[in-house]
């Protein structure tokens, strides 16, 4: 699966399919559009901050996809959990 490695209170990018997976303390899997809500730039994972960045503008986003800083104002969309 492309997201067994995903390590709690980590992200992990999927750039073929532009998915943004996150799996919280408690081991649960979330999945999100990785492309940014601004201008449609895709996210990083910024592992010592713990939050998605992008690298366009300068937007970041907590780990359920609510902007925290933007110029983006809408969150990152959720979607179905890749097989």
């Amino acid at each position: 699966m492309p997201h067994d490695d995903v390590l709690r209170d980590a992200g992990k990018v999927l750039p073929d399919l532009r998915v943004a997976l996150y799996r919280d303390h408690q081991g649960e899997l979330h999945a999100l559009s990785s492309v940014c809500t601004h201008l449609g730039c895709d996210v990083g994972w910024n592992d010592q901050d713990k939050v998605w960045d992008c690298p366009c503008h300068g937007s970041r986003y907590a780990p359920n996809g609510d902007v925290i800083r933007g110029p983006a104002v809408r969150p990152l969309s959720r979607v179905d959990i890749p097989e």
